[in-house]
């Protein structure tokens, strides 16, 4: 009777390991797509800001563009017409240099940490 108590209990201890070895792995899973989520997350909002920006500047010139002074200044600038008696002058960069790009800066986004993913997971996010 004592050695078939004994095979029981290792069986259950048995299945114990087997569903702890699940569940960690199904935890760790959810561990991997939801860091995948969070840096999709962060790149689309980096997206949206720079689209909002960019239809702000659309709505700002679109609002301004029939009046005079600015059909002149496009004019003057964009396609490079002058006025009669004037000359003009279109600046061209020395031999050999490069055009500095700007760089924006962005203000970095805090990644969570793995407890937080890890209790977010078990609390079923």
């Amino acid at each position: 009777m004592g050695s078939g108590t004994g095979r029981i209990s290792s069986f259950w201890l048995l299945v114990a390991l087997i569903v702890g070895i699940l569940i960690v792995g199904d935890l760790t899973r959810r561990m991997t797509v939801a860091r995948r989520m969070e840096r999709e997350t962060r790149r689309l909002a980096t997206q949206v800001i720079q689209l909002e920006s960019f239809n702000a500047e659309l709505e700002a010139k679109s609002a301004t563009a029939g009046d005079d002074a600015s059909v002149e200044a496009w004019a003057r600038s964009q396609a490079k017409w002058i006025q009669e008696g004037e000359r003009l002058v279109v600046p061209v960069p020395a031999e050999g240099s490069s055009p500095i790009a700007a760089q924006r800066s962005q203000a970095p986004v805090e990644p969570p940490t793995t407890w937080e993913v890890w209790l977010a997971l078990l609390n079923g996010g």
